[in-house]
């Protein structure tokens, strides 16, 4: 039999009558304070005693378990004493016996009577049974919360002890009702394939069986924290990063409730408009305010997301406004008619200076090069380039027949770059607008960004491409993603690696020097039982409005991910943000989606 004695001084046993030595001394048999009825076999069977007398400092408890007897250390007269024991054998029924004596008078033991309890069987029917314990995420970020998802039961319905071991001494206890399914977060300081054991325990002190979960930690490519409206979906539209002096912040409008929501960077403090704004947000670092075209209604946002003005023109309320690219406090936005307009935004209204008729539908965002002039694509197979003040038409050069040019992004030394539906990417002289080169792709090139020594694009095909700057040549080509498509830019990061985001929101991180895959992150499978909400796919065409949103990156290396069903924060690297140095190293060139090659953060 397996036996050991803990003693603990509790409470007082009970009200003594000092009478000193004139009555003489007088000790009575000791009460059981606590005895379990049953108790399961291997577990623990405890029971506490009191006694009173008169007479005596010190007494010793004796408590015969049945098969084997145990005896406490000397104990205050007026201490309560707490001895357990642990039965092996089952079905049994065992009599409890207690009695107490002072220890310099062994012969004047006072019993007590025995107490039936019941032993049964372990497991079985009886104990708590760990029903599913595993990682709700693929693996665990070193420094971030790790969520385990836990279903526990027990037969007889009793409440349950759930106890999680994580290792280096640290245990988490928490008591549920039965049955239960319990999401439990922890913060892993090491990287590491940490061991997660969890058990539970009933009422009556049965333990189930561990469930033992190896969890792998890592230190980047894990999802930190994911975000859902009101309606369960993430971000419609590219995240803009800034600032607002406080946090670092997230910004955008929502998939499912249409609101405009800006959320810090830890994915906790969340404001949001109260009105639907659904278009694709820029920083004016100038007058501090957000700049969203949506319904009609071109809007500057102040920091709290209250209105610093609008305008609407009146007439054409329901033509909605694409993406903004901002220089100083000049504001260029394209509009679903085929037009691009120009506005100053001032500190608390817009001024409109002027208005530019591109005669055929413009194609995702305009950019603005160091002069301030600006570049669009065209759903006529057109690229054009317009003065600052959309007075003068530069140039319009035509690079496909039919079909739609993508993506124009701007070198530190003026060279344009864009890719177009007939599968190609071209370099064009900003002067007068003529190829300098063009090559072709497996699949449609959607979207651009370019580093120190390569433009970077993925494909339709799920082809991810380095490209060389000066001549066209093809660096690299990686087959990443069979099947799946690459419809957004790649962000080149400081530590060189570029990440890009397929359509299925699997997050990848390549070298940039060879393409050497680091690793990837499912970010859906980080949603509760990681699966996919019913949000449609996107569509691959660019248009003005249908595109996928683009992925984005903090000043602190996190990659922010807009996944169909959330929006996700992935874990970077501290010392490796946006890379300072590319001359356009993500959509719209930075943080503050400013389009402009020398601004923005």
């Amino acid at each position: 039999m397996k036996s050991r004695l803990a003693v603990f001084v509790v409470v007082a046993a009970a009200a003594v009558l000092l009478l000193g030595g004139v009555c003489g001394r007088k000790l009575y048999p000791p009460e059981f304070v606590s005895v379990p009825n049953s108790v399961y076999a291997g577990d623990t069977a405890w029971v506490r005693l009191a006694t009173s007398g008169r007479g005596y400092d010190l007494v010793r408890y004796v408590v015969n378990w049945d098969d084997v007897t145990d005896t406490t250390p000397p104990l205050g007269l007026l201490d309560t004493a707490t001895v357990w024991h642990i039965y092996t054998a089952a079905p049994d029924t065992k009599y409890v016996g207690a009695a107490v004596y002072a220890p310099d008078d062994p012969q004047g033991i006072r019993w007590a009577a025995h107490q039936p309890v019941v032993v049964v069987e372990a497991g079985g029917s009886h104990a708590p049974v760990i029903d599913t314990a595993a990682l709700a995420q693929v693996i665990g970020v070193r420094g971030a919360p790790t969520f385990f998802i836990v279903k526990a039961h027990d037969p007889n319905g009793d409440s349950v002890r759930l106890e999680f071991d994580w290792g280096a001494t640290e245990t988490t206890t928490a008591y549920f009702a039965s049955p239960c399914s319990v999401t439990v977060g922890h913060v892993f300081t090491q990287a590491e394939t940490a061991v997660v054991i969890t058990s539970a325990q009933d009422i009556r002190g049965a333990t189930s069986l561990p469930d033992t979960v190896l969890v792998p930690v890592c230190t980047a490519g894990g999802v930190k924290w994911y975000w859902q409206d009101s309606e369960g979906g993430g971000f419609s539209t590219s995240p803009l990063v800034y600032e607002d002096g406080e946090d670092e912040r997230v910004c955008g409008s929502s998939y499912g409730d249409s609101r405009f929501y800006s959320l810090s960077v830890s994915g906790r403090r969340v404001k949001r408009t109260e009105y639907a704004l659904a278009g694709q947000a820029a920083f004016c670092e100038a007058t501090q305010h957000i700049i969203v075209g949506g319904d009609g209604r071109l809007h500057a946002l102040k920091l709290s997301l209250q209105q610093a003005w609008d305008w609407s023109d009146g007439d054409s309320v329901h033509l909605a406004w694409g993406a903004p690219a901002i220089r100083d406090d000049r504001i260029c936005i394209p509009r679903e008619d085929g037009s691009l307009w120009c506005f100053i935004d001032s500190f608390d209204h817009g001024v409109r200076v002027a208005t530019f008729a591109a005669g055929a539908g413009i194609v995702d965002a305009p950019v603005i090069d160091a002069d301030g002039n600006i570049y669009f694509g065209t759903d006529s197979g057109y690229l054009c380039k317009v003065g600052p003040e959309l007075d003068t038409l530069f140039w319009r050069t035509r690079l496909i027949a039919r079909g739609e040019i993508y993506s124009p992004i701007v070198d530190y030394d003026g060279t344009i770059y864009c890719s177009s539906e007939s599968s190609r990417i071209y370099a064009i002289d900003p002067m007068i607008g003529t190829q300098l080169w063009n090559t072709a792709t497996d699949g449609e090139p959607l979207r651009l960004a370019a580093g120190h020594t390569a433009i970077f694009v993925g494909t339709s095909l799920g082809v991810m491409y380095s490209i060389s700057p000066t001549t066209g040549t093809i660096n690299w080509q990686k087959s990443l993603a069979p099947g799946n498509s690459f419809n957004t830019s790649p962000i080149v990061a400081a530590n060189g690696y570029v990440y890009i985001q397929d359509d299925n929101d699997v997050l990848y991180a390549l070298n940039q020097a060879d393409g050497t895959q680091i690793w990837t992150c499912d970010c859906n499978y980080y949603l509760p039982g990681g699966g996919r909400s019913g949000n449609s796919q996107r569509p691959r065409k660019l248009g003005l409005f249908d595109y996928d949103p683009n992925p984005s990156i903090t000043s602190t290396g996190d990659i922010i991910v807009v996944g169909q069903a959330a929006l996700f924060c992935v874990a970077g690297y501290p010392t490796s943000p946006l890379d300072p140095l590319a001359p356009w190293p993500k959509w719209q060139c930075d943080l503050h989606n400013t389009g402009y090659v020398g601004g923005g953060k």
